[in-house]
C-alpha cells in the first residue's frame, strides 16, 4: 500500500484495453507531446505513451520494467517448489528479527492495524485455499480483497499481486489448466475494483514482472541463500509506505503453502 501522497512516483505500471475510456486522458505534457497525463494523478510521475501507463520519475535506478528513462527487463530465472519453499521457510525466519509493516503483520500472526484488521478473516481465507489447493476458492478471496486498503496500491491488490507472482514462477500442478482463465477473471474485477494504476501493477504482477527487488528475492530464495535473501528483503521492504512488505506477505503466503506433491514431483 503506497501512502496516499508519498509513494506515488515509485511505481509505474500499465493500463489495459482502450486508455481513453480506463484510464481517463487529461492534458498532454507539455515537455513530451507523446506523453499523456491521467485525470486524478497530474501530479504523479505517470503518463500514458502511445496508450502504455509509464513511469517518468528522474530516479535511473529504480529498476521496473514501467521505467521509462532507463529501460529494465528482469532476468530469466528457472525455479523449483522444493527450493524456493526452503527458501521461504529461510526468509519468514529472518523478518522475525524485524519490525513488521503492512501485511507482514498478519503473516507473523499478529493483528492487522486498523482498518485492515476489520478483513482478517479474508486474508485468512485466501490462505486457507492455498494450504487446501483449492483454486475457486483463492480466485472468490482474490476478487474479495481488490482495492483493499489505501493509497495508490491498495493492500489487497499487493498482496494477490505476490500470490500471483509466486504461481507464474512456481506453478502448482492441479491448477495448470484452470489457472489461467481465473487469473483473467482476477484482471478483469480488477478494472473495477481499483484504480488504473493499480490494476496495472497487479497486471505486472501477474505476468511475474516487477520490481528488481522482487526478482532478486526470488532468486535469494532459489538458492536458498540467508545473506542475499536478507538483502533483497529489506530491499523490497522500501518500496513504498508497505507495498514491498504486502507483496512479500502474499510471495509467502503462497510459497510456504505449496502442496507436497508438487515437491515430490520435482526431479
Amino acid at each position: 500500500m503506497n501512502a496516499a501522497l508519498r509513494g506515488f512516483e515509485s511505481a509505474p505500471g500499465r493500463t489495459r484495453g482502450d486508455p481513453t475510456r480506463s484510464a481517463g486522458l487529461a492534458r498532454s505534457d507539455a515537455s513530451c507531446p507523446t506523453l499523456v497525463k491521467i485525470a486524478g494523478f497530474e501530479s504523479t510521475d505517470y503518463a500514458l505513451l502511445r496508450g502504455t501507463l509509464v513511469w517518468i520519475g528522474d530516479d535511473v535506478t529504480l529498476r521496473h520494467p514501467r521505467n521509462l528513462r532507463s529501460r529494465w527487463s528482469p532476468p530469466p530465472i528457472a525455479c523449483d517448489a522444493q527450493r524456493l519453499r526452503a527458501g521461504a521457510r529461510v526468509c519468514l525466519h529472518l523478518l522475525e528479527a524485524l519490525p513488521a509493516s503492512g501485511l507482514l503483520h498478519w503473516l507473523k500472526g499478529q493483528t492487522l492495524p486498523f482498518p485492515l484488521d476489520r478483513a482478517t478473516p479474508r486474508f485468512d481465507a485466501i490462505r486457507a485455499a492455498l494450504e487446501r489447493n483449492d483454486l475457486r476458492a483463492f480466485e472468490a478471496g482474490a476478487i474479495r480483497i481488490l482495492g483493499l486498503g489505501q493509497g495508490l496500491t491498495p493492500s489487497g491488490d499487493d498482496f494477490v499481486g505476490g500470490i500471483c507472482f509466486a504461481l507464474r514462477h512456481a506453478p502448482r500442478d492441479a491448477w495448470r489448466a484452470d489457472l489461467p482463465a481465473v487469473l483473467t477473471g482476477i484482471r478483469g474485477c480488477a478494472a473495477a475494483a481499483t484504480n488504473v494504476i493499480s490494476a496495472a501493477l497487479l497486471d505486472d504482477l501477474i505476468d511475474g514482472a516487477s520490481y528488481g527487488a522482487l526478482h532478486e528475492l526470488l532468486a535469494a530464495l532459489q538458492g536458498k541463500m540467508p545473506p542475499e535473501i536478507a538483502h533483497a528483503t529489506q530491499a523490497l521492504l522500501r518500496v513504498g509506505a508497505t507495498s514491498g512488505a504486502d507483496m512479500l506477505a502474499g510471495l509467502l503466503a503462497a510459497l510456504l503453502t505449496t502442496p507436497c506433491s508438487d515437491i515430490q514431483a520435482q526431479p
